[in-house]
């Protein structure tokens, strides 16, 4: 006796009222919608194995309930889903996938074999397409029941798509942000995932969220804080997963928001959550996090976007104070204080160490965090008299500053002169030093100015090959996350070449042994580098920059002989109008523009 379908088409009026799909464009879309299929047929061991970053092949083996033999003749049919029935349904949606589009989309674009044994049958089914047409359909041998999906040469019959895709690295790196999050969502979950036959995961059912966080991120679990609020009037339910102070990260790399157990992205939420960091983190870096929230499901409407990334929340404004106050809570209650840099230890002779970098102690701030500093003489800082004795112009005495502007504009020069010329006259909130020249009053911004002087020295530095090394006494260990560590293991050249010196530390992590000595937190650029795309391909520009957007410019406080040099540094800049990424580095405000804000004219 055969069973009975659980698989149909849509009717018209469902299928309009779901947002319009999007085709598949990479193969990371190829994995989200099959992982989402395993666990919704409540897998509990999903694999992911793919080659070439999924250009080659993608195989995907869960062991969930399988498809019912009677399912297997629609299931490759557009909005054929067995997720909802109605248009009821879209307002109470409970599982991942439900617009019955996934496996349309994917088989029109690739070659799919699918194996699938249902829970309760002993059959086992096999079938085959190609460009969305069905070739062979026959009994299969498949111990247990689960799925096997495998997608072969995808985009073959669309040439034009296949062209746009990144390099082998970059497309498994977008694959790695798709698994990760549902690996998070579910702790239970045996999570295994290859690249050319080579285990990049292979995560066991973990105790509790924490425990997850730490094994698939590569985190220290002493350093993440796990949390739990309700609101039991509202129905709403929020589970916290917080780094604390120890964990830094240069992107927002390792923030995840989770909506009734669905991945999601929500700005007002991230925004709030990275306002209250604000009060333990410094400037330049960013925290891990991980946001669990559940809620009526009247309260959320998830069909907004065909990827169901974004989710709307009804009267929203209820629950941000709410979240607000937990995450503030448990960082202030439960965060352990900074802990000492995770260096390896060498057993070095008293008689080699040599004086360490230059700090300031009477400002309170540590040498790491210092891209300059006065000369000290004698405990006295160098003020103006001496500033041809500054550590910056001694590594740059040979450098001759090319034309800071072009000739076709000829009230340049007379800028550059006024600015060389004008008088400082204080700093307002620690980044913004004020100058007077004349009948103007010139704000630059401190922060903005170093990169702008730092940027062109360092790529002067590249382009000669000549970039000045700081060899460290004692390494400093980087723990990476699975996918930072084969960027490293394909880039360790690309950043030698910055003289990024690194070697493989153990698992996971690398030692940093020497870096650029103009560059400050090193870590933090060799991470914002690992994390950016294409980098082999990228010219050596482009890398600058990033090396200095990365490196954490300080200024918490600066002496005026420090603002008067920086000023002199800026001007032999060859473009010093705008940082490297573009914002201004100075403003002019004339004294005419003041006399009508007080309405003097």
């Amino acid at each position: 006796m055969s069973s009975m379908a659980k698989v149909k088409v849509l009717p018209p009026d469902v299928v309009s009222k779901i947002a319009a799909g999007e085709v598949v464009e990479r193969p990371a879309a190829v994995v989200k919608e099959l992982l989402e299929n395993a666990l919704d047929a409540g897998a509990i061991k999903v694999e992911v194995h793919v080659k070439d970053g999924g250009k080659s092949s993608i195989v995907i083996k869960d062991n969930g309930s399988g498809i019912e033999r009677a399912d297997l003749e629609t299931i490759f049919t557009r909005h054929a889903t067995s997720k909802i029935k109605g248009a009821d349904d879209l307002d109470n949606i409970l599982s991942l996938g439900f617009r019955g589009e996934a496996l349309y989309s994917i088989a029109a674009v690739s070659e799919v074999t699918l194996k699938t044994r249902a829970e309760k049958s002993s059959e086992a089914w096999e079938m085959f397409l190609k460009g969305g047409h069905r070739e062979k359909f026959l009994p299969a041998a498949l111990a247990g029941h689960g799925t096997e999906i495998r997608v072969d040469e995808i985009f073959f019959n669309t040439p034009a798509r296949k062209k746009f895709l990144k390099s082998d690295s970059a497309e498994f790196d977008q694959i790695l942000h798709i698994v990760v999050p549902y690996a998070l969502l579910y702790p239970s979950l045996h999570v295994v995932v290859t690249h050319n036959n080579r285990t990049i995961y292979d995560l066991a059912p973990a105790a509790s969220l924490g425990a997850r966080a730490a094994a698939c991120l590569n985190l220290d679990a002493n350093h993440i804080i796990e949390s739990e609020a309700r609101l039991a009037e509202e129905g709403i339910t929020l589970k916290l997963l917080l780094g604390d102070i120890n964990i830094q990260r240069p992107r927002r790399d390792q923030q995840f928001i989770f909506v009734n157990h669905r991945p999601v992205q929500h700005k007002n939420i991230a925004y709030h959550v990275n306002e209250i960091y604000k009060l333990i983190l410094p400037d330049g870096v960013n925290p891990f996090f991980a946001v669990y929230l559940e809620l009526p499901l009247e309260d959320v409407d998830v069909n907004i976007h065909p990827t169901k990334r974004e989710v709307r929340l009804r009267q929203e404004g209820r629950f941000t104070g709410f979240l607000r106050n937990t995450v503030e809570h448990a960082l202030m209650t439960k965060g352990q204080a900074k802990a000492a840099a995770d260096i390896f230890k060498f057993e070095t002779p008293a008689a080699q160490i040599e004086q360490g970098p230059l700090s300031s102690p009477e400002l309170g701030v540590p040498a790491s965090k210092i891209v300059f500093a006065p000369q000290q003489k004698n405990g006295a800082p160098v003020f103006e008299a001496d500033a041809e004795a500054s550590p910056i112009s001694r590594r740059e005495e040979s450098y001759v500053a090319p034309s800071f502007f072009s000739d076709h504009m000829p009230a340049a020069p007379a800028l550059k002169d006024r600015l060389l010329q004008a008088r400082f006259i204080g700093t307002f909130a620690r980044k913004y030093h004020l100058f007077e020249e004349g009948t103007s009053l010139f704000l630059v911004d401190q922060h903005a100015a170093q990169e702008r002087i730092t940027f062109e020295k360092f790529k002067r530095q590249i382009d000669s090959g000549q970039v000045e090394v700081q060899p460290l006494l004692t390494p400093l260990v980087l723990k990476l996350s699975p996918g930072e560590m084969l960027a490293w293991e394909e880039l360790k050249e690309t950043l030698k070449g910055l003289g990024l010196e690194t070697t493989l530390f153990g698992e996971g992590a690398i030692a940093l042994q020497a870096h650029p000595v103009l560059l400050s937190a090193p870590d933090n650029v060799v991470r914002a580098l690992l994390g950016g795309e294409e980098i082999a391909r990228t010219d050596q520009d482009t890398l600058a920059r990033r090396a200095c957007r990365a490196s954490v410019m300080a200024g918490d406080m600066m002496y005026a002989s420090e603002a008067a040099y920086q000023l002199k540094e800026l001007m032999a800049c060859q473009d010093p109008m705008t940082c490297p990424h573009g914002r201004p580095v100075f403003v002019e405000l004339k004294e005419g523009f003041l006399d009508r804000q007080f309405l003097r004219t």
